[in-house]
């Protein structure tokens, strides 16, 4: 695995590749080989190509991690939470320490407070991957990237662990 300055030159080396590929097709167009109507997924593509390049390098530069939005209970033991999507709307679904299942729709403060839970953000190893609501080639060209909490640290070769690096309170 590529990692640290080693992943941050092969990053720089896929931006100086698609800034190649704009210019050379913007060349194509100016003289008329090919029609900007033809053009404009691949554009697009090495435009967020060279955006996720320079987020990726900017990330290992930082550490290669980021914080994220994580739920525990009142005492700040982290729960398993994630959201559903229910006949009731969307709905938190938090596994307790105590092997219990809390439901609810809240997302105050407060309202978390009455289940037993809080928002809390958690620093944990992170990276880029590509996401899309969508398929085809719209999918392609309305989708982006987006962080997420990742299974190594692409800054120092290491695996991530169970437990965060550090955990705060969420603003």
């Amino acid at each position: 695995m590529k990692y640290g300055q080693e992943l941050i030159r092969e990053l720089e080396a896929e931006i100086k590749a698609n800034k190649s590929a704009i210019e050379d097709r913007m060349e194509r167009i100016d003289r008329c080989e090919t029609d900007w109507d033809d053009c404009f997924v691949s554009q697009r593509c090495e435009e967020r190509g060279i955006s996720n390049a320079q987020a990726k390098i900017d990330l290992i530069n930082a550490g290669g991690t980021a914080w994220f939005t994580e739920y525990a209970t009142l005492d700040g033991t982290l729960v398993n939470a994630h959201w559903c999507n229910t006949k009731f709307g969307d709905t938190l679904r938090a596994e307790m320490p105590d092997g219990s299942v809390v439901w609810t729709s809240a997302c105050t403060k407060k309202g978390l407070a009455k289940k037993g839970l809080k928002m809390v953000e958690c620093l944990r190893p992170a990276w880029y991957k590509f996401h899309s609501s969508c398929s085809g080639m719209l999918g392609v060209y309305s989708g982006s990237y987006i962080l997420f909490p990742s299974d190594w640290n692409y800054a120092t070769g290491e695996e991530a662990k169970d437990e965060p690096l550090d955990i705060r309170e969420a603003e």
